[in-house]
């Protein structure tokens, strides 16, 4: 049988992933030139590019106009389980979140959000628009809405400084209990694009989040787009045992 042989491409993807492990090039190390590189595997200029294009698209290495290719920070990592605030979720990495808040009005449901809600069309809502940054870069932009009777007041709050959970649950009782959510795919407008420093049209996460509170009620529809090359999503998945079926599908 012939022997499988890697495309040139993935050969150099490999090998730099395998030089950043042998070496334990932390973010911000600086990797040898291009041309050092290529003379050590025998590789093209433009098949190491290539491969050096593509980690830098996923986030792993960052390049720097004349001062060469550096491995980038780590990734902050979203998990699927559990309900902690994006804040509480950085803290547990050693990270720290900022806010920029960019919009905070009053709203009324359209014939998506009264669907969501369960609410009649015109119902009151508070539509906050922010950004979230993890250690100084941007991640995420959030637009979340929130049925304005629960929470009268909340433009006085400060969303910049404290977190939403929490301010809902110290000073109005409202406390996250359950939520789901949806990831898809979706690309940036232009104001994103300005915002989180990607270019127009750039592909980037999609998360369409609902959370109720503690007696079931639904107490935010949240849409964030988010940057896949700063943002690991993980989750854990375990097998049921409780009526599993006894033979594996193909």
């Amino acid at each position: 049988m012939e022997e499988y042989k890697l495309r040139p491409g993935a050969r150099a993807r490999e090998l730099l992933e395998g030089f950043l492990v042998e070496y334990g090039l932390a973010p911000g190390d600086r990797l040898p030139s291009e041309r050092a590189l290529s003379q050590r595997w025998g590789l093209s200029r433009s098949t190491l590019r290539n491969a050096l294009s593509l980690m830098e698209e996923d986030g792993t290495l960052r390049s720097r106009i004349g001062a060469g290719t550096f491995v980038a920070p780590a990734k902050y990592t979203r998990s699927l389980q559990g309900l902690l605030s994006m804040s509480q979720s950085a803290a547990g990495q050693g990270r720290t979140v900022t806010t920029r808040l960019l919009r905070l009005e009053q709203a009324e449901c359209d014939k998506h959000l009264a669907k969501r809600f369960g609410q009649m069309l015109g119902y009151p809502l508070y539509k906050i628009v922010r950004l979230r940054s993890v250690d100084g870069e941007s991640v995420m932009i959030e637009t979340s809405y929130i049925p304005a009777g629960r929470v009268p007041g909340l433009e006085k709050k400060d969303l910049e400084h404290q977190s939403l959970f929490a301010i809902l649950e110290k000073d109005y009782g409202v406390i996250p209990r359950e939520g789901d959510e949806k990831i898809g795919i979706t690309y940036a407008t232009d104001e994103e694009a300005a915002l989180m420093g990607v270019e127009p049209e750039s592909p980037l996460f999609w998360i369409v989040s609902t959370t109720y509170d503690q007696g079931g009620q639904m107490m935010e529809y949240c849409r964030a787009a988010a940057r896949p090359d700063r943002l690991r999503i993980t989750t854990v998945m375990e097998r049921k045992l409780e009526g599993a079926i006894t033979e594996y599908e193909a």
